[in-house]
């Protein structure tokens, strides 16, 4: 049987999701990450190979894509995020709108509302705006490119604009500052009665 097969042949450090699959083949190996196979039998050496997404493999070893029938085990995207001299990341677990804020060293400041300044600075990534379209595992992200960035003091902000049908507690935040290579992780929380907390930096001279 295939299933055997595949026990026999593949050695993977992740696990796998194994289903029913509407075409002959008995079973459908589905995967949302590059993977190793190692392919071969009794009397022919093994070769390792990598695929990608949703793919079956027959007693003999061929493997046939099937992506274009299997669904997504996905329930959104991961978002593509701009980095570069300063790069801001503000990740939390809830579907409240919490905002990220990046004031540069003249003042100016980049925000949901006024998403790029003459500085360079930029929010490509902005989530759960307004409590729409919201999901458990929102980004914010605020870049300035490389070489772009001008020297002096920074501020970040992280705001709860609008709690959205959750708790009214403290909600837990993750901050992870870059400075030209230089990574640093920050946390704090918000809430409703305390809801701005500031982190100063500075990209040096």
């Amino acid at each position: 049987m295939l299933f055997s097969t595949l026990s026999s042949v593949i050695r993977l450090p992740i696990m796998f999701k194994l289903s029913r699959s509407p075409l002959s083949f008995p079973w459908v190996l589905t995967s949302c990450a590059v993977v190793g196979v190692l392919v071969g039998g009794s009397h022919t050496p093994a070769r390792s190979q990598e695929y990608q997404g949703c793919f079956v493999m027959d007693s003999g070893g061929q493997v046939f894509d099937l992506s274009s029938i299997c669904a997504s085990d996905q329930s959104s995207s991961i978002p593509q995020l701009g980095t570069g001299d300063i790069q801001v990341t503000l990740q939390w677990a809830t579907t409240d709108d919490l905002d990220l804020a990046v004031t540069d060293p003249s003042g100016a400041v980049v925000s949901y509302s006024n998403r790029q300044i003459a500085s360079g600075g930029q929010l490509d990534v902005d989530a759960n705006a307004a409590c729409s379209g919201v999901t458990r595992s929102p980004v914010e992200n605020i870049f300035w490119p490389p070489g772009g960035a001008p020297q002096g003091q920074y501020n970040i902000e992280v705001n709860l604009y609008l709690p959205c049908g959750e708790s009214s507690g403290a909600i837990p935040f993750t901050l992870r500052l870059l400075v030209q290579g230089s990574t640093q992780t920050l946390r704090g929380t918000v809430n409703p009665q305390d809801p701005t907390v500031s982190f100063p930096f500075s990209l040096p001279r």
